[in-house]
């Protein structure tokens, strides 16, 4: 015999039980149909005692009555509704009664509730018999069992009505007595179906299950007749890697374990109750987990042997509305029965214990409990141990709220090398802290507390980290759309896809600000939903074209603030701009755990003391802070720099054209034509900042080899280096870039003059940076043919660097120091490094 349970929503409409109906002509075997209430009834229910308690219950109870009313009319004809409208109105009557009484006494016990709850259940088993008998094109001969009468459970005094303990060798009897044993064809000769969820205490009360109890029920009766198997219908294909509500790349799992699935459901996954796996477990019949809307779909099959598969986690679940009750103190070391004692304090007032961890030291237990048992947990152990506290020899109990419970659940993660740090490391990243950890000496089960409000973040990490098939997603922040930043969303969304299909990387831009609007695209003003913006969005934002999702800031705190906010993992925020306030943005976002990439030389060129905290504090938040194209666009200066130190190599001098604009400024200027023209030109062409003065200032130029000295381990500041300038002063206090380009051209002389004597040298200009002995200089120089600067052309640069090993010819670095191209490429190098690592 078959025993096959199907969920309130696969019961809830003509359609549905159209499908149930083909799934049980399909069947060449006998069966036992169970049934839940039909979606959303027991919810009701449960209002509607509540609601008993104060008279209101008559509006919800009406709506309880049509409900089903409606239904009938919907699924039978008019012959067959009579008999079924009596039953509905006369078990209405019935809960009229219970409720009017509970209004009268102003008391709703739990065997009270117990008995309202059932009648979701009695209701639908009756109606979907009637409907499989009559109404369907091959009626189904299926009678109707009342699994209060079969069913038997005990109830402790006024506990457990709404959980009852099941009997299991009175229930079988009973089961047996009236559908037959196995290899009685006279009686097991027939088909049935039975409400879920409700059975019968020792006194022939009413009680149920739990929460999920249908699941049991049907587990249960396999049981009890050693059925060949049993299925629950569903509407969702069988269990997930996840919850598919929490992590969109979720996949089904084919095969489990009883023990695996055990784990799975106790830790949150819905598709199952906890409790149905040990009544098949114990006769080791097969169970399937199967969707009623896609019947011919695998499901979840699950037995006494695991999936052979690679890998070693087979499903990431959660538990949410936990609390962390600490009990501490030098009194329970070495003293033997003192965690018994704690525990037995919390049985006796029938607080479950969800998560245990103890300390080494024996001073401190941290017990996992559900939210809603907090109170009632402290105030029972702390008036248990109150001499104890008084003398000192206890704490008060500790509470940490709003926690949830990770669990990673699979048989092949025992002896699993590097499993641990895995998920540590990867929730590290991204700035999720653990509350506590516990992991079972079966090596099946480890479990992260966390905070709740990074439930959902956690979930998708370690997802993506664990399953190869996962394309992780990166959530991707930007800050300038101007020369550099469009370069960067270009490369972006051309490289998208391939890194989708090659790499299962997959880059979201979620937000975008310039320097007086954000946007995201999200439907409410608490980013309650943010989607990922499209090229299309992108392009209207940077054309300042109207958008409702486009807000106007007030300080970019704003941006940096709903960052936070959205608690997105795998975060990364690009700075493709020479913005103060951007960069004084950096120390927040990596202290709550978002990478930083930027070709902006503010912040590194900032104070020394601000340059080592950030980089300290990506180190001590575990994420990225990377800034190559601060110095040399695209060129792998800041590497080469790290890796020489890394080997052990140290840095003694460099020499360095390293401004690419004002390479490309003397490299065109003739003095035929006017040097403010060439200047112009640089800025149009993006290879200066957007304020030319500070290239020609030399600011940009000494803030490079700032960094190149502090990455080469020189604690210098800006102050002091020795900058020689070649701009006329009135050019150089320029307030305006428009009055710069006036003040230029009112000054050629002065650069005429310049070039000219060089050239009359038979030299070329550079603007050169060197560290030599400790010592930072930035000046104009003139070059002679034999420097390997003199070949310099366009916009490259080039970096000499002298060290203990390059001591004869240094190493040198040479190529396009400049443009908005190659300076986007750089900024996706380091985003991409991001990613590898």
């Amino acid at each position: 015999m078959l025993v096959l349970k199907f969920g309130g929503t696969s019961v809830s409409s003509k359609s549905n039980l159209e499908k149930i109906a083909v799934i049980l002509s399909s069947k060449t075997s006998n069966y036992i149909v169970v049934v839940s209430a039909f979606s959303g009834i027991t919810n009701k229910l449960e209002q509607i005692a509540s609601l008993s308690l104060e008279g209101k219950h008559t509006v919800l109870l009406e709506e309880f009555r049509n409900f089903h009313f409606e239904f009938i009319k919907e699924l039978v004809s008019e012959s067959h509704q009579i008999d079924l409208f009596v039953e509905v109105q006369q078990k209405c009557n019935q809960l009229e009664s219970i409720c009017e009484s509970v209004g009268t006494l102003k008391e709703l016990s739990d065997r009270t509730q117990a008995t309202i709850l059932s009648f979701g259940e009695q209701l639908s088993s009756i109606i979907v018999q009637k409907y499989l008998s009559v109404n369907v094109k091959n009626p189904i001969k299926i009678d109707l069992l009342d699994s209060r009468k079969l069913i038997s459970a005990t109830t402790n005094e006024s506990k457990d009505y709404l959980n009852a303990v099941l009997d299991l060798d009175k229930t079988t009897r009973n089961i047996l007595a009236v559908v037959g044993v196995p290899t009685d064809d006279t009686k097991t000769n027939k088909n049935y179906i039975a409400a879920g969820f409700i059975a019968s205490n020792q006194k022939g009360e009413t009680v149920t299950l739990g929460r999920g109890g249908s699941d049991f029920s049907a587990s249960i009766y396999a049981n009890a007749l050693d059925a060949t198997k049993l299925e629950i219908w569903s509407d969702v294909n069988g269990m997930q890697s996840a919850n598919p509500r929490k992590v969109q790349t979720t996949h089904s799992l084919q095969k489990l374990s009883y023990a695996e699935a055990f784990e799975m459901a106790y830790f949150g996954a819905k598709v199952l109750y906890p409790p149905s796996i040990l009544p098949v477990m114990d006769k080791n019949i097969p169970l399937y987990l199967k969707n009623t809307f896609f019947p011919k779909q695998e499901g979840t099959f699950i037995s006494s042997e695991n999936q052979p598969t690679d890998n070693k986690i087979q499903g990431i679940c959660s538990l949410d509305e936990i609390a962390i009750i600490t009990v501490s103190g030098v009194g329970l070391a070495k003293q033997k029965g003192s965690a018994r004692r704690v525990f037995q304090i919390l049985e006796e007032a029938n607080i479950n214990i969800i998560l245990i961890t103890q300390s080494c030291s024996e001073q401190s237990i941290g017990i996992g409990i559900n939210q809603s048992e907090l109170q009632n947990a402290q105030n029972v152990l702390n008036f248990a141990f109150e001499k104890d506290i008084q003398k000192g020899l206890m704490n008060e109990v500790k509470a940490i709220e709003n926690q949830c419970i990770v669990a990673l659940v699979g048989d092949n993660m025992k002896n699993a090398i590097g499993l641990a740090g895995k998920v540590f490391g990867a929730i590290g990243e991204n700035g999720i802290n653990v509350t506590a950890i516990a992991q079972g000496a079966s090596e099946r089960n480890i479990s992260i507390v966390i905070d709740k409000k990074d439930e959902e973040k956690a979930l998708n990490v370690i997802h993506e980290k664990f399953f190869a098939s996962t394309v992780k997603n990166v959530h991707v922040f930007i800050a300038g759309i101007g020369n550099v930043g469009t370069e960067f969303i270009t490369i972006l969304f051309a490289q998208k896809q391939k890194l989708i299909e090659e790499y299962q990387i997959n880059l979201k831009i979620i937000g975008i600000a310039n320097s007086k609007q954000l946007l995201f695209n999200h439907t409410t003003e608490t980013f309650e939903k943010v989607e990922e913006l499209t090229k299309e969005e992108i392009l209207n934002f940077k054309q300042k074209k109207e958008n409702k999702n486009a807000k106007t800031y007030s300080s970019l705190n704003e941006y940096f603030e709903a960052i936070k906010e959205l608690n997105l993992r795998n975060s990364v925020f690009i700075d493709n701009t020479a913005s103060d306030s951007v960069s004084e943005g950096y120390e927040f976002l990596i202290k709550n755990s978002i990478s930083v990439v930027t070709c902006n030389k503010i912040a590194c060129s900032s104070e020394y003391a601000n340059y080592l905290k950030l980089n300290k504090l990506a180190k001590e938040r575990n994420i990225h802070f990377k800034y190559e194209t601060s110095v040399g666009a695209a060129l792998p200066i800041l590497k080469t720099i790290h890796d020489l130190k890394i080997s052990g190599d140290k840095i003694n001098q460099i020499e360095a054209v390293i401004s690419g604009s004002l390479n490309f400024i003397f490299n065109n200027y003739n003095a035929e034509n006017q040097f403010a023209d060439v200047v112009l030109q640089a800025k149009e062409e993006g290879y200066t900042e957007p304020n030319p003065l500070i290239d020609l200032s030399g600011l940009d130029v000494m803030r490079k080899i700032l960094i190149l000295s502090r990455e080469s381990g020189l604690n210098r500041e800006l102050s002091d280096i020795t900058f020689t300038s070649f701009l006329p002063d009135e050019c150089t206090n320029s307030k305006s870039v428009e009055e710069l380009f006036e003040n230029l051209k009112k000054h050629e002389n002065h650069f005429a003059t310049l070039y000219q004597n060089a050239h009359k040298n038979g030299n070329k200009l550079k603007v050169v940076a060197k560290m030599e002995k400790g010592n930072l200089s930035v000046a104009l120089q003139e070059i002679p043919s034999n420097s390997p600067f003199y070949t310099l052309e366009g916009k490259d640069n080039v970096v000499a660097i002298n060290t203990n090993r390059y001591v004869d010819e240094p190493l040198v670095i040479k190529g396009a120091g400049a443009g908005a191209a190659v300076t986007a490429s750089g900024v996706f190098a380091d985003l991409m490094f991001i990613m590898n690592n």
